[in-house]
């Protein structure tokens, strides 16, 4: 099985990335609260009590003297005129009273008629951090999935292991999230460290070629015999 190609990870480069990746695990959970506290503020001034563009602003104000409870503005009309008329209110008044009430409830929920820039900058800023989130949680969980991958496979081929420990390194963590299999929590902390101690461990095996094999050694020269009195190679035995 060959995984990342022939790439090889020596005991200094896998410490150095091992040591970025354990800080890109400990960054990720501070970057998801910045982009929900982001979102969130936008989420509070847009629903904060403001002006929609008119047609569906809830407002209140005084009838024949009397204080009246927050309206919209057709409802609003409405009332002034059934008060100015002095009669009372009939069922189909009434009828229509209810229907304005869920006509302007269901456009400001939706936002029908909200066409100043404030209140549409407010949407678009909202939906940006609300997709971020969903983006950023994806990217970070493939970062940290793959570069476990390419960190233990190449130091296991530095190393001379067998490429299959690699499944048995990373199966017992990730097996469990993937399929929502429920563990205990002493269950699940212990195979916390047996993971983070495998990686660690790996980070002290010296690999495979640290030292050159004994067959490329060169051989030692053997002394020639000389006869007495001969000069140079001549008269050798």
């Amino acid at each position: 099985m060959t995984i990342f190609g022939q790439f090889r990870l020596t005991r200094i480069t896998y410490a150095v990335l091992l040591l970025l990746m354990f800080c890109f695990d400990i960054a990720k959970d501070p970057i998801e609260r910045l982009i929900m506290a982001e979102h969130d503020q936008a989420s509070r001034e847009l629903m904060a009590p403001r002006s929609t563009g008119g047609t569906v602003t809830a407002v209140g104000g005084e009838v024949s003297g009397k204080n009246m409870p927050l309206m919209f503005k057709g409802q609003e009309e409405l009332v002034k005129q059934i008060a100015a008329s002095g009669r009372k209110p009939t069922a189909e008044d009434m009828q229509n009273l209810s229907a304005m009430a869920a006509k302007g409830a269901t456009q400001m929920r939706l936002r029908v008629g909200a066409s100043d820039a404030e209140t549409a900058k407010l949407v678009s800023r909202r939906s940006f951090f609300e997709t971020l989130y969903m983006v950023a949680g994806i990217a970070m969980t493939a970062i940290t999935i793959v570069g476990l991958l390419y960190m233990v496979s190449s130091r296991l081929r530095d190393i001379g292991w067998p490429q299959y420990l690699l499944w048995l390194l990373l199966a017992p963590v990730f097996l469990p999230r993937f399929f929502a299999i429920p563990l205990p929590t002493l269950a699940t902390q212990g195979i916390t460290f047996f993971f983070y101690g495998a990686l660690l461990v790996l980070a002290f095996i010296p690999g495979e070629d640290s030292s050159p094999p004994a067959r490329y050694k060169l051989a030692q020269p053997t002394p020639a015999k000389r006869r007495p009195g001969q000069f140079g190679r001549l008269g050798t035995q």
